[in-house]
């Protein structure tokens, strides 16, 4: 594990330090790129020149790399945890509804939709995939990427509370896609047999405690740093709360990313007031920054070297290809749906800003690593490659584009060399 981790970090160091002296990329789609095109390459070589075993030996390698693990029970707590520290807690306040209703109800009608669509799809072309497993898709697919839509954010000047809402919904429709993942796949492997109410109250139960466990951890982490003034102690309280609340889950099967959310979302509310000095929050910040960006960095290499995993089908290709304008279709349904509940709670959504939200809707590492986990199968093998499919064209065309339909659309306004970082 040692020499991968190596292997991994060096590469993407060296990818880091390539794409910000040549071109520039935001660093995920650069990751990506590098791990997909090196991937093919290799493909293509071992093709033209099978002897030489080149493809195969690296893919050997990368098999060794058990991603769906190392996202879901490794990289999820550090990267939800930094993405919410960092939120606006006051303006996210302003639009709570809002982002509580995106990543609850929102998820589940993208979700049905999705996943209706994608089961249509394919009795039309002749994939055979039930209803069941055409709705496990829809789910792990239709939480937005927190990784993705925050390193977009970075690039353009936000409207406040529209900002803290976007970050808000990426980062907890996480934790709700989670939950209903583990649900759906329980109905699409157990059939009839499944009850669905218990079923249903396994999901709030797991939601509400990991929620409830993070926002206790989060108010002794403060309490505990309102008491000393030493940045060395505190950040160290700030790495034992994201890791130990997320394996304490993990043991009490209950969500993880909703309980890291909910106790980074507390530490970020306080670190700017009592909590810490000045020095502490610098550190805090720069600390989990570079954690941020450098697990962002391995993440989407490893997404891109992950085709190795793919077995490519015609039909199944084809199918993968249709998920793409689906995923559009369920996130604006799942923003259009609400609409008039959201307009009595929280001052409604305006066309302009539903175009938003629904490019914003980056897909990332968190459903690939959902895809990779379930048991081989020929259901695996599509939903795989759908995933797949989904996942790169969302990081380079959304994440690309999104700073143009926010400053479009009159949110915010593109970052010059000028503005504070």
């Amino acid at each position: 594990m040692f020499d991968l981790a190596a292997i991994f970090l060096t590469l993407s160091a060296v990818i880091g330090w390539l794409n910000l002296r040549l071109f520039r990329l935001p660093t995920g789609v650069a990751m990506l790129a590098v791990g997909l095109v090196t991937t093919l390459a290799l493909i293509g070589v071992d093709r033209v020149a099978p002897g030489f075993g080149v493809a195969r030996a690296v893919g050997h390698f990368v098999g060794q790399v058990d991603f769906s693990t190392a996202v879901l029970r490794f990289m999820l707590a550090f990267l939800l945890f930094a993405g919410a520290i960092h939120v606006d807690f006051e303006a996210l306040k302003r639009r709570g509804w809002t982002a509580a209703v995106l990543a609850t109800l929102g998820v589940a009608i993208s979700a049905g939709v999705i996943g209706g669509g994608f089961w249509l799809v394919a009795l039309w072309i002749g994939v055979p995939l039930s209803f069941a497993w055409a709705l496990v898709f829809g789910v792990l697919i239709s939480p937005t990427d927190p990784v993705g839509v925050l390193a977009a954010l970075k690039r353009t000047s936000l409207v406040a509370d529209i900002r803290a809402l976007i970050e808000g919904e990426a980062l907890f429709n996480d934790g709700v896609g989670v939950v209903l993942f583990g649900a759906t796949l329980t109905l699409a492997t157990g059939g009839a047999a499944v009850a669905p109410l218990p079923l249903v109250g396994k999901v709030l139960l797991q939601a509400g405690g990991g929620g409830a466990l993070g926002l206790i951890a989060g108010l002794i982490a403060i309490e505990a740093m309102r008491a000393i003034d030493d940045y060395v102690v505190e950040v160290g309280i700030t790495l034992a709360l994201a890791t130990g609340v997320y394996a304490a889950t993990q043991a009490l099967d209950l969500s993880g990313p909703i309980a890291v959310v909910v106790a980074g979302l507390m530490l970020g509310r306080h670190n700017a007031r009592e909590a810490m000095s000045e020095q502490t929050r610098r550190y805090t910040r720069a600390f989990w920054t570079i954690i941020d960006e450098n697990l962002n960095g391995i993440l989407f290499l490893l997404v891109g070297l992950e085709v190795f995993a793919l077995d490519f089908d015609p039909l199944v290709d084809v199918l993968a290809i249709s998920a793409i304008p689906l995923i559009f279709v369920g996130r604006w349904a799942s923003l259009a749906g609400p609409s008039a509940l959201l307009a009595i709670l929280d001052r409604g959504v305006k066309p302009g800003l539903l175009a938003v939200l629904t490019w914003a809707g980056v897909r990332g590492g968190l459903s690939v690593a959902m895809a990779l986990s379930l048991a081989p199968s020929r259901e695996r093998a599509i939903i795989l490659a759908a995933t797949y499919g989904v996942v790169v064209f969302s990081i380079v065309a959304q994440s690309l584009t999104l700073e143009r339909v926010i400053i479009r659309m009159g949110y915010g306004r593109a970052l010059t060399s000028a503005d504070p970082s």
